[in-house]
């Protein structure tokens, strides 16, 4: 059962779809492999700012208009920041950004790529391995099937099976988050238009968070840094269950709120070390190439982004066949030029602050001073 195609992309998430989306009229046959079915959750915070809506624009304006008329989704125009002592800070945002559940936005963004008329969705399919030869690339399914492109698109999350197998990828707990989320309905005080971050002591490094959802549903979570995970030995599910139940200021919004499910976890790889993120006839997207914001944990946009920059050069080298690593290697530079400053500075931010309460409170108290609120620039959302 041999299928050529030119391109394989492994995960049809933010980034294996933007790929495809962007090589909709190239007339490049795409293989798009994924080990689910659309629609499908995908554990995460929900938050799509609005460099999503700029990525999508850029590609085809329509997209844009397209995903604002998407029903299910909030409008967010701030951040609330709240220290260990609960003070709050308002950070406004200069664009509207979007809090909009996984399995609703992907499964939108895949739609959208699926009317690439070149390209041949694999769903619920079980890879086997991937081979890596000198002219092209192939991999082996579990019903038998075998597919060959001239390139392979690693958008296969944080446990990338391209990441692994052609960069030898390992993870490296003090570049890796963990999380856990949980959708509730009926929280207390839900602001509509706000994304709610809380540093609460004895839970740093890491944040919880409430983020809007339609509905008058919330998602609500807690992430640290996974090296701090394992060196104390801390159980997120338990800690986020503590801080909704425990602390007097949480629980009070809580306390009439309705769980919808049962405490997910998660991964994330973060963007806070550089990787080679591609080589002789791949290139890796997304979390697959760690390309997630080591402070907010962001990682839609960037998927989306890194997807765009891979189709866009796998399309300006095809007629040549220049896939070498010397060839690909422009990826990098072109991801890590747009990624890497806001990186490196986020990953220090979170360093400096670590579970210094003190620091925490101190700056949030001094943000909040008149005239610092007036300097203040309003955050790129």
């Amino acid at each position: 059962m041999l299928k050529q195609f030119d391109v394989i992309v492994m995960g049809a998430g933010p980034a294996g779809a933007t790929f495809t989306l962007t090589l909709k009229d190239s007339g490049l046959r795409i293989a798009l492999i994924d080990k689910a079915s659309f629609p499908r959750d995908k554990i995460c915070g929900d938050a799509v700012s609005s460099i999503a809506k700029r990525i999508l624009r850029q590609i085809d304006p329509n997209l844009e208009t397209d995903l604002l008329d998407f029903a299910p989704k909030t409008n967010i125009t701030k951040a609330l920041l709240y220290s260990p002592n609960f003070e709050q800070l308002e950070i406004g945002f200069s664009k509207v950004g979007h809090c909009i559940r996984r399995i609703d936005f992907d499964n939108w963004l895949f739609n959208k790529a699926m009317e690439n008329k070149d390209a041949l969705f694999f769903p619920n399919a079980k890879v086997l391995d991937i081979e890596h030869q000198a002219e092209k690339v192939s991999v082996n399914l579990a019903d038998g099937t075998r597919i060959e492109g001239k390139i392979i698109i690693g958008c296969d999350g944080a446990h990338s099976m391209v990441a692994k197998q052609l960069a030898g990828f390992k993870v490296d707990r003090k570049h890796y988050s963990g999380a856990v989320r949980q959708y509730y309905k009926n929280v207390k005080g839900l602001k509509g238009d706000s994304l709610e971050v809380y540093f609460l002591k004895g839970y740093l490094p890491g944040y919880f968070w409430i983020f809007p959802l339609s509905n008058n549903e919330a998602n609500v979570g807690f992430g640290m840094l996974s090296d701090t995970i394992a060196k104390q030995k801390i159980d997120l599910k338990k800690s986020l269950k503590a801080i909704i139940h425990e602390l007097p200021e949480v629980w009070e919004r809580f306390k009439d709120a309705e769980p919808l499910e049962e405490i997910q976890g998660f991964g994330l790889p973060l963007g806070s070390k550089k990787y080679p993120i591609s080589g002789k006839r791949f290139i890796l997207c997304g979390d697959a190439a760690s390309l997630i914001d080591p402070f907010s944990g962001e990682g839609i946009e960037t998927a989306m982004e890194s997807g765009k920059f891979a189709a866009e050069l796998v399309l300006k080298n095809f007629k040549a066949d220049a896939y070498s690593a010397e060839d690909l290697l422009a990826y990098d530079a072109r991801v890590y030029k747009k990624m890497w400053g806001n990186f490196r500075s986020h990953y220090w931010m979170q360093k400096i602050l670590g579970k210094r309460v003190w620091l925490i409170n101190k700056l949030i108290q001094i943000g909040n001073l008149p005239w610092i609120q007036k300097r203040i620039p309003k955050a790129f959302y």
